[in-house]
């Protein structure tokens, strides 16, 4: 029996409870920086400025597009300071919360919708064979960045906001408080 020569292109088989753990973690990250999910609801987090002045500040916008008893709908949109280059699309991701099993998924980045869990060798132009993981770790990070060093602006109505203030009220988020 003759073996063949040709390395064995197997990919890695499909980590379903860790790629679940990070969708789980995700929503706990989301319920700290946006505790209610009413439609309409909105939060800003700021980042501190990059550049050797402190200008080019990033804020990460959270919308809340539609709210039932189970789900949620977030979008997240990042928005520069400064003008990005033309071919620069800045990330913008929407988020399916599921409340009774109490996890969050990325259902649509940059506009693109319908990802699969695992893609075949034939779509690797286009996508890497686990992107829908990498979306949604990429949601991690950005929401731990948030937890981290954001400075959080939330929406609060009326009957919560200190007298004579603003619509926004700052809050400094440390370490995931």
């Amino acid at each position: 029996m003759l073996k063949s020569c040709a390395p064995s292109r197997r990919r890695p088989l499909l980590d379903l409870s860790a790629r679940m753990a990070v969708c789980d973690a995700n929503y706990l990250r989301l319920r700290k920086l946006l505790p209610e999910f009413h439609a309409g609801a909105s939060r800003a987090i700021l980042f501190p400025g990059v550049g050797a002045d402190g200008s080019g500040e990033h804020k990460l916008e959270m919308h809340v597009l539609e709210s039932f008893r189970y789900t949620t709908t977030l979008d997240l949109q990042l928005l520069l300071e400064e003008a990005a280059p033309h071919w620069f699309k800045t990330p913008r991701l929407t988020v399916r919360l599921y409340h009774d099993a109490e996890t969050a998924e990325v259902t649509s980045y940059q506009d693109q919708r319908g990802f699969k869990a695992i893609y075949r060798e034939d779509e690797a132009p286009r996508f890497t064979w686990d992107e829908k993981n990498q979306i949604n770790l990429f949601l991690a990070e950005w929401l731990s960045l948030c937890l981290e060093g954001g400075l959080g602006y939330l929406c609060l109505p009326a009957c919560l906001r200190p007298v004579g203030t603003l619509d926004e009220v700052p809050v400094i988020l440390e370490g995931g408080k």
